[in-house]
């Protein structure tokens, strides 16, 4: 109910009355006052005057599922979102409903992490309303070695979502980092669930800094903030990235991984570029030269001969 009571002020042009809002509900005016007080509770600063209503001055800057789900218009990714205060790790949480079968493109986002991760067991630090910290679900009917095709779907997508809603031009890092020049901007950490080579079901999470400042990141980070010079409505951003990544497995889920790979490559920090790149099997160093059908990197050695390397950590050589 308060859901559509927030519409219907959004929506309204000025200030909407209380009559006209508890004939739309079928309600009462005193319910109608109960759910603002609520509302106003929860943050939202409502104006009331005297003979013409009420209207929506601000929005909290903080995530409400049916905030995010108002106008998202998404068919898979967003048609359930579960938003919590603070969670030891989203990944945990999505794992979790994944195992217990919830419906494909349900997301966890929370607030804050205690423990919030990134690949190879790294810490990635969530301050608390200052970023996205959010984990999906997929259900992709795709064998084991193509898997590396969703976090290059999902950097593509965090991407083009992070320039449609502003001025920045981030770049996509190997296997997983979206850069802002050459500090963090986000991280992608991909896990899935496998019996006898079929996939069951895939995590993907994601963390973006949006709001945070320079202090409140570990060094060589970014955020969308320090990035552009003023706060973003997260929940607008968060609209635009889940907008995006429909657009983005869909196209994979109708084998277009193609348009993937173009899109990726065009926003490659990492190709062309000579990097060194160290894993369990020990360091090499060479060219990024392309990526190969699956997503995995393709070094050239100094000596000529092409490594291909499906996982690792890369880093950026002058």
């Amino acid at each position: 109910m308060q859901e559509r009571i927030i519409q219907f002020l959004k929506e309204s042009d000025g200030y909407i009355s209380g009559e006209e809002i508890s004939h739309r509900l079928k309600m009462s005016r005193a319910a109608i006052w109960k759910h603002m007080q609520e509302l106003r509770a929860q943050g939202y600063e409502i104006a009331a005057v005297p003979h013409l209503g009420y209207q929506l001055v601000a929005s909290p800057d903080k995530l409400l599922g049916f905030e995010i789900q108002s106008d998202l218009n998404t068919k898979i990714i967003g048609k359930k979102i579960i938003v919590l205060e603070t969670v030891t790790s989203t990944m945990d949480e999505a794992f979790r409903l994944g195992m217990e079968n919830c419906p494909e493109g349900t997301v966890v986002c929370a607030e804050a992490q205690s423990k919030g991760r990134g690949r190879l067991g790294r810490v990635w630090s969530s301050p608390k309303s200052r970023g996205l910290y959010f984990s999906f679900v997929l259900r992709p009917s795709l064998p084991l070695n193509q898997l590396a095709q969703l976090t290059l779907m999902s950097a593509v997508a965090l991407a083009e979502a992070i320039e449609n809603i502003s001025d920045l031009k981030p770049l996509i890092k190997w296997p997983n980092d979206i850069l802002l020049g050459n500090h963090k901007l986000a991280g992608i950490l991909t896990e899935l669930r496998a019996e006898s080579d079929q996939v069951k079901f895939v995590v993907v999470g994601i963390g973006l800094n949006v709001n945070a400042s320079a202090h409140q990141l570990p060094s060589g980070s970014s955020s969308l903030k320090i990035g552009a010079g003023h706060s973003f409505d997260r929940a607008k951003v968060f609209q635009a990235i889940l907008r995006s990544l429909e657009k983005w497995y869909v196209k994979l889920l109708h084998d277009e991984f193609d348009l993937v790979m173009d899109e990726w490559k065009r926003r490659s920090a990492t190709l062309k570029k000579r990097v060194r790149i160290t894993d369990p099997a020990g360091i090499i160093e060479g060219e990024a030269i392309d990526l190969d059908e699956d997503g995995a990197l393709l070094i050239r050695k100094d000596n000529g001969i092409v490594i291909k390397k499906t996982a690792g950590d890369v880093f950026l050589l002058r």
